[in-house]
């Protein structure tokens, strides 16, 4: 495949994950907190050792357990952002293809100049 059609596709499927990562993102936000408020009322809740306290922590952590399970849809946008960030490092990590021409802008190639490339030496 050609390198420009690669370099559109790519910001094409780019475009497309950030739209998609912006439309997750209030649930991802109501995640994330359902998860810290679920998270902070558990451990409060192991700490305490009277009866009405541990009731209090234990409601506080059902009501981040229940935001948590109504932002599943969340999960989608993490995994997104996730192959997003991926794509981008496979991208700005990639080699570029680097073609030597002859004088008459034909690809150069043959024996001697593939020795040459592959014991590092430039022409």
């Amino acid at each position: 495949m050609n390198r420009q059609v690669k370099q559109v596709l790519f910001i094409v499927a780019a475009i497309s994950l950030v739209l998609v990562l912006i439309g997750f993102l209030p649930n991802m936000i109501m995640f994330g907190l359902g998860a810290l408020l679920a998270l902070w009322a558990g451990v409060r809740f192991m700490a305490v050792t009277h009866v009405g306290a541990k009731i209090g922590y234990g409601a506080l952590a059902v009501i981040g357990i229940i935001t948590i399970l109504s932002n599943i849809w969340a999960l989608i946008g993490i995994v997104v952002a996730w192959v997003l960030f991926k794509g981008y490092m496979m991208y700005a990590n990639q080699k570029q293809d680097v073609e030597i021409l002859n004088a008459d802008a034909r690809v150069r190639t043959g024996a001697a100049f593939n020795r040459l490339i592959k014991c590092g030496r430039n022409l």
